[in-house]
């Protein structure tokens, strides 16, 4: 059977993300609040505190944010919906606004939905993950998830996948591999995405 050697995370994030709705049970938006870890975060003060001062002034955290945006665009900035095994389309933020506090950067975002998703009719995934492994979204329960301006009747369910499971399932996509052949690259990937917590939404028909 072939092996892959899995990368070990290097960036750790305490994530909170807000699914954004209306009165109409209509989906709209994901928003993003993400806590860096304190080695992550002192790094970044050491590379971007341009007058050494041992702080990050605003046009500092201004270039952190933007620095970041940039770098993660081509990740969809780890930020996921779905319907079903369809992804939904997203709008990329303009800016990723950046504080420091207590020692550790926070970047909040939102990425508007391209089409509202009525969720009385479809249920919607939500998740923020990194495929390759490097940055870890460590999501304690369904607390870190928060519905914004959805109707009373809109619910939400916690996913949180058993890791024996998923191994088990990520080996059977890959077992029809010979001995010599590599793991390709996206069902590598696809290892983290079978992995990943992830919040559904829906919403009572109305009567």
């Amino acid at each position: 059977m072939p092996a892959v050697a899995f990368a070990h995370p290097h960036v750790f994030v305490e994530p909170h993300v807000e699914i954004v709705g209306n009165a109409k049970g209509q989906f709209t938006a994901i928003r993003n609040v993400w806590r860096m870890d304190e080695l992550f975060s002192s790094s970044v003060v050491v590379d971007f505190d341009a007058n050494a001062n041992g702080i990050l002034d605003p046009d500092e955290l201004d270039a952190v944010g933007e620095t970041v945006r940039q770098s993660i665009a081509e990740w969809n900035f780890y930020t996921f919906a779905e319907i079903g095994s369809e992804d939904v389309k997203l709008v990329a933020p303009t800016k990723l606004h950046t504080l420091f506090e207590n020692g550790q950067l926070i970047f909040f975002f939102e990425m508007p939905v391209k089409e509202p998703i009525d969720l009385t009719q479809h249920k919607v995934k939500v998740s923020n993950f990194d495929d390759s492994f490097f940055v870890a979204f460590d999501f304690k329960n369904a607390d870190d998830f928060q519905l914004i301006d959805l109707p009373a009747g809109c619910t939400k369910k916690l996913n949180v996948p058993d890791e024996d499971d998923a191994a088990k399932q990520w080996m059977n996509t890959i077992a029809g591999l010979g001995t010599d052949e590599e793991v390709p690259q996206d069902q590598a990937n696809a290892y983290a995405d079978i992995l990943a917590t992830r919040l559904e939404v829906a919403c009572l028909r109305p009567s």
